[in-house]
């Protein structure tokens, strides 16, 4: 029997990198320590890990289920390779035998810690929780012969080997790059009495438990590495070099490791915000985009500091990744991946919004921890928006681009593309495929996964930011952050928070926007603005009513409602004396009109004047202008064309790269 975390006392005794006292590790629900050695030749790494678990529930299990997501491409079988329904990679005929990648459990043991009687596994399968796939081996389900009980602890001891893949979905090896992401087995979590333990789908990310990581990892002496948390190097008499990486109150471990990598360090030094010390590996061909790449990294770590909470991590590691090593955009706690052509343009920003992105994920992915299986939308969405948020305050608009001939970009300089609006193409082709809050591995295809994972979070995002104003949305994402720092949030909980803060009960937007795949679209369909003829009849009791002194003009204004979400809107009514009114509807019926007598016709009708509904799919609608006004008409109706223009243009460009 093992005493309470003796690896652990150990693993702090040895360690490498200086801790404050006031940063002494924090256990958590699932501790991790591993020593494992890369084999570049082979393209596998062994190692040896030991998993202390806490039982965090008022339930007990007598089973462990345990993510093997490699698997994932241990053939052309498994749930995520049937799913993506391609190649994992573009080669001609049969896939060499070494691109397939695995993970095997070589030993396995349960041990009880403390006072806890002693366990022992019964037996061990391969379980398809979502959809029985037998030829599907990234779940592993261990039945214990004493039951867990609640706030009981065990230690889980393995020995395993894992064959990295050739780069595909964010792991693997290119030449002598190597990304080692979901690498060794990984505990599921346990919550609500059940496993939630998600079969590796091509549409979805992961979910883990919080925890202590120390990892030694060991790579040749020529190769530089990075990771999740403080790192220190010890160079070996035998060729090798071995890191170490530690790192508290985190729920996942990757690496990286290449000869090639150049490093840049800079130091994130901003009034209120602890200080962040920032290491880039950098591609050598890249070295020219090393200075805006750091750049990002700092705007990012400071916008979100003063607007969410600070960083709660002492180092940022950012790689910008091997060409086509598909590891590029990713993110994981305490190390990001960037994306960038060696042509990249600066005025497109796609750097920029790559690696503001990734940054982002340290505080909704990283400290807030979702289930990235069940409620993608509440890490990819945040993130999307918040991304949108610094570049907004730290850039000018992106300048319009596609990629040609395998990512040469192609700048269309008359294209600027605001930052709220960037994301209406893919609201308007695929948003009522599914509600954003479906599970991202039940979604109808990857399409809608990505609108409903990004596209759509973020407009809903913008479209709440306009409904409430900067100050109390500012507020709502700081009270979030700092309630669920370290803990797993769920969609409810936002909901709860925005409530709170707003001081309103906004569930009716919620039902409208979270929970339903109906589109938003109103329009002025149809205005009647004209005189009214000279008196003829029978006359009235009231005489000036017969013939009035000045003429007397009748004005009807029809709004409709063309997408299935109701949603209160303005309507702004603006006629040729410069009087204004502004009316307000529910957007339950199909359609309402507006009635007035002045003595002067409409000049213009505008649905939504403020923008506030940026989940609109189609504002060159939203208006109607007068066109016998040659001052002030001519311009808006110049204004709207324009701005079909620019959203027919910009489907034709994206249609013809799909084409090529």
């Amino acid at each position: 029997m093992i005493l309470s975390f003796v690896w652990l006392a150990a693993a702090l005794a040895q360690h490498q990198v200086p801790i404050e006292p006031d940063e002494r590790p924090q256990l958590g629900v699932a501790n991790y320590l591993i020593e494992a050695t890369l084999d570049p030749e082979l393209r596998t790494v062994e190692g040896e890990q030991q998993i202390q678990w806490r039982n965090p529930t008022s339930h007990s299990t007598n089973e462990l289920w345990i993510h093997l997501y490699l698997n994932a491409f241990r053939n052309n079988r498994s749930t995520f390779a049937l799913e993506r329904g391609r190649s994992f990679w573009s080669t001609d005929g049969a896939v060499p035998a070494d691109y397939w990648g695995s993970v095997e459990i070589l030993s396995l043991e349960v041990e009880p810690l403390g006072s806890d009687p002693p366990n022992a596994v019964v037996s061990r399968e391969f379980a398809q929780p979502d959809d029985g796939n037998s030829d599907d081996q990234t779940v592993l389900r261990l039945q214990l012969a004493e039951a867990i009980p609640p706030d009981g602890r065990i230690e889980l001891k393995t020995r395993f080997r894992a064959k990295l893949p050739r780069g595909v979905a964010r792991t693997g090896w290119v030449e002598d790059y190597f990304f080692g992401a979901q690498w060794f087995p990984k505990l599921g979590v346990f919550e609500e009495g059940r496993w939630n333990c998600h079969q590796y789908h091509a549409d979805t990310e992961y979910y883990a438990d919080f925890g202590f990581y120390n990892v030694r990892l060991t790579v040749p002496k020529s190769y530089l590495a990075g990771g999740t948390g403080l790192a220190a190097r010890r160079d070996n008499a035998d060729g090798t070099a071995t890191y170490t990486f530690q790192q508290d109150r985190v729920h996942d471990f990757a690496w990286v490791a290449s000869p090639r990598f150049q490093v840049r360090s800079s130091r994130l030094v901003a009034g209120g915000l602890p200080n962040v010390s920032i290491r880039l590996l950098l591609q050598p061909e890249h070295e020219h985009l090393g200075d805006r790449y750091l750049r990002a990294v700092r705007e990012a770590l400071t916008f979100f500091g003063r607007w969410f909470g600070p960083y709660p991590y002492p180092q940022l590691t950012l790689v910008d990744p091997a060409y086509r090593s598909d590891t590029d955009g990713m993110e994981y706690p305490t190390l990001i991946t960037g994306r960038a052509h060696f042509l990249d343009p600066p005025q497109t920003l796609k750097l920029e919004s790559t690696a503001v992105h990734e940054v982002a994920h340290q505080w909704w992915y990283g400290v807030v921890a979702n289930n990235e299986f069940e409620e993608a939308w509440l890490d990819e969405g945040l993130a999307s928006w918040s991304e949108s948020m610094v570049l907004r305050a730290a850039y000018s608009d992106a300048t319009y681009s596609e990629d040609f001939l395998g990512g040469i970009p192609l700048l269309f300089d008359c294209l600027r593309i605001p930052f709220e609006t960037v994301n209406l193409p893919p609201l308007r082709r695929s948003g009522t495929l599914d509600q954003m809050t479906q599970p991202s591995w039940r979604v109808a295809d990857s399409r809608s996964y990505v609108t409903n994972s990004y596209a759509k979070p973020e407009m809903v995002l913008w479209t709440l930011y306009r409904q409430l104003g900067e100050e109390t949305m500012r507020q709502v994402l700081q009270t979030y952050f700092q309630r669920f720092a370290f803990r797993h949030a769920r969609t409810r909980d936002f909901i709860a928070v925005v409530n709170e803060v707003a001081d309103q009960d906004l569930n009716w937007f919620f039902e409208q926007t979270f929970f339903s795949s109906e589109s938003v679209d109103y329009s002025v369909s149809e205005v009647l603005s004209e005189e009214i003829p000279p008196f003829q009849g029978l006359p009235l009791d009231d005489s000036s009513r017969q013939a009035p002194a000045e003429p007397l003009f009748r004005t009807r204004v029809v709004v409709r409602r063309n997408g299935g979400a109701r949603l209160p809107v303005e309507v702004l009514l603006e006629f040729r004396d410069g009087a204004q009114i502004r009316e307000t509807w529910d957007g339950q019926a199909r359609w309402t009109s507006f009635a007035y007598r002045r003595p002067v016709k409409l000049l213009r009708a505008v649905v939504d004047p403020d923008r506030k509904i940026l989940l609109d799919i189609d504002p060159t609608n939203n208006s109607w202008v007068d066109r016998e006004d040659q001052d002030r008409g001519w311009s808006t109706a110049t204004w709207k064309w324009s701005s079909k223009w620019l959203f027919w243009i910009q489907n034709l460009l994206e249609t013809f790269v799909f084409l090529g």
